[in-house]
């Protein structure tokens, strides 16, 4: 059965995310003033991941360049992007944006912490062991369709 999350912004250096059947782990969105701060998802790169439920997907790699970036990236930052999940929004348009107060956000992620301690609007665990304990839950369970799409989701995330 696929995993349902939750998740608030709720105006606190730091939040839970709510995993049914799975556990509750310390999680933020967004920086600086816009850390989980639900006034500001209108910010791009600041402001949290906007309200709405979303679907936990496998992670795309594009392009034939993309693994050198993504190995510089892990290089560079000390995180292994290839383990994230992305957050597509039930917004009538399965896709990797969305748009709040007409500005488009996106790219959202699911994913630990890395060592600059990061989160420009995706939902990021504060525990590298607590992602990996959900990543290895999720790549578990069943997976359900995403209505309208082909895609198949390990599960969804409402952030109030």
């Amino acid at each position: 059965m696929a995993i349902t999350c939750f998740f608030t912004n709720n105006g606190m250096p730091t939040s839970l995310l709510t995993c049914s059947g799975v556990g509750r782990f310390p999680a933020f969105s967004g920086q600086r003033q816009g850390r989980n701060n639900a006034s500001l998802t209108s910010v791009p790169d600041i402001g949290p991941i906007p309200q709405g439920t979303y679907y936990i997907i496998g992670r795309q790699s594009g392009g034939r360049l993309s693994s050198i970036r993504e190995a510089a990236l892990k290089y560079a930052y000390g995180t292994d992007r290839s383990q994230w999940f992305s957050l597509y929004r039930r917004d009538g348009k399965i896709d990797d944006y969305t748009f709040i107060e007409g500005v488009r956000r996106g790219n959202f992620r699911l994913h630990p912490i890395g060592p600059r301690g990061l989160s420009e609007g995706c939902i990021t665990l504060s525990h590298i062991t607590d992602f990996d304990y959900l990543r290895n839950r999720l790549l578990k369970t069943s997976m359900i369709n995403v209505p309208g799409s082909l895609l198949m989701a390990y599960g969804t995330i409402r952030v109030d």
